[in-house]
């Protein structure tokens, strides 16, 4: 009765997430952004990330600061749940979305192939995931002074540093 219950709360927040996520990924505004920045940024937390760098030293580049205590935490969260992440996206039944958020692809299949305590585990692992991405995301916005509308653009431009990153077979909605 226990796991039904921890089930249900935790379907419920994922539809919640997930009807908020897509609401908010606009089309992207990059013109407020220094984008070259942002982009070399991206491409150095998304490799710390790859790479397992649990003891990793980012500096703030340029005009965009990005060394605070939050920021580093959540990257150092990422790194840590990297590989378990990785082992998810391996499976087939989790993507990589266009809006730097990781989605469950919710089927019959992924039903059958998962018990329902890894499921539950899956379930945990991307709305972890989610939140440390979405600290850095609105981190950077907030932190750097930057206006509210550049936030998808932030989020592809994380996505976009990502894809290249990922194992053959992941999957990943097409970069633009």
């Amino acid at each position: 009765m226990k796991s039904i219950a921890t089930t249900l709360l935790i379907a419920l927040y994922l539809v919640g997430c997930s009807t908020t996520n897509s609401m908010l990924h606009l089309t992207p505004d990059y013109s407020a952004l220094p984008v070259t920045e942002l982009e070399q940024m991206a491409a150095s937390v998304e490799t710390i990330v790859a790479a397992g760098e649990a003891d990793f030293t980012l500096e703030d580049s340029g005009s965009i600061t990005i060394d605070t205590v939050q920021l580093k935490q959540a990257i150092r969260n990422r790194v840590i749940r990297h590989e378990l992440l990785s082992e998810l996206l391996d499976t087939g039944f989790a993507t990589e979305k266009e809006n730097g958020l990781i989605a469950i692809e919710r089927s019959s299949a992924y039903k059958k192939a998962r018990s329902s305590r890894q499921r539950d585990r899956d379930a945990l692992l991307v709305m972890s995931e989610n939140e440390n991405r979405w600290t850095i995301y609105e981190g950077l916005i907030e932190i750097n002074e930057w206006a509210p509308r550049g936030l998808s653009a932030v989020q592809e431009t994380f996505f976009k540093a990502r894809v290249p990153l990922m194992a053959a077979g992941q999957r990943h909605d097409s970069v633009i």
